[in-house]
C-alpha cells in the first residue's frame, strides 16, 4: 500500500500542502490530521505524537454507503474498500466512523479482509447506521514465542 505526499510547485519550488495531504494509489486524497491527542477521547487509546491520522477528503466514502445500502453485487470492487482492505497487511490501524456525536458505540478487533468489509459495511445501512471504531493492533509476541 502506498501514499505518497501530495505536492504542489510554485515558482521554482515544490512544497507540501498545509496540512499534509496525501494520495493513494487508487486515488484517493487523504489529509493528515496534526492535533493526534484529540483521538484518545474518541479512540479510548493513548496515541504518541508519531502517530500518523488520515482524514479521508474525498466522497468516495458516499460511493462506498450507496453501493452497501443498494446491494449491489460488485461491492468489493468499491476502490475505496479494496484501498481499506489492504491495511490488514499493516500491523496496526484505526478506522473510525462517527457521525454527530463523536462517541464510538462499537469497538471491532479486526483480523481478516471479510472482517473489515462486513464491520464496515455493516455500520453504513441506512437501516441502523453505527458509529464504529474497526481496529488491527499490533501483535505482541510473548516471551515464550521468542524462546522457540
Amino acid at each position: 500500500m502506498n501514499l505518497n505526499e501530495k505536492l504542489f510547485e510554485w515558482g521554482e519550488g515544490t512544497y507540501s500542502c498545509s496540512p499534509p495531504q496525501y494520495v493513494s494509489d487508487f486515488d484517493i486524497i487523504f489529509e493528515q490530521i496534526e492535533d493526534v491527542q484529540y483521538f484518545n477521547k474518541v479512540i479510548g487509546k493513548e496515541l504518541t505524537n508519531d502517530t500518523i491520522v488520515l482524514h479521508l477528503k474525498s466522497d468516495i466514502l458516499t460511493d462506498l454507503e450507496y453501493a452497501v445500502n443498494k446491494h449491489e453485487a460488485r461491492l468489493e470492487e468499491n476502490i475505496l474498500l479494496k484501498f481499506l482492505n489492504n491495511l490488514i497487511e499493516l500491523s496496526q490501524f484505526y478506522i473510525l466512523m462517527v457521525r454527530e456525536d463523536e462517541n464510538v458505540k462499537e469497538y471491532y478487533n479486526i483480523s481478516t479482509k471479510e472482517e473489515l468489509s462486513l464491520r464496515l459495511s455493516d455500520s453504513l445501512r441506512w437501516s441502523n447506521p453505527k458509529d464504529v471504531l474497526l481496529f488491527k493492533k499490533k501483535k505482541i509476541e510473548s516471551y515464550y514465542e521468542t524462546l522457540e
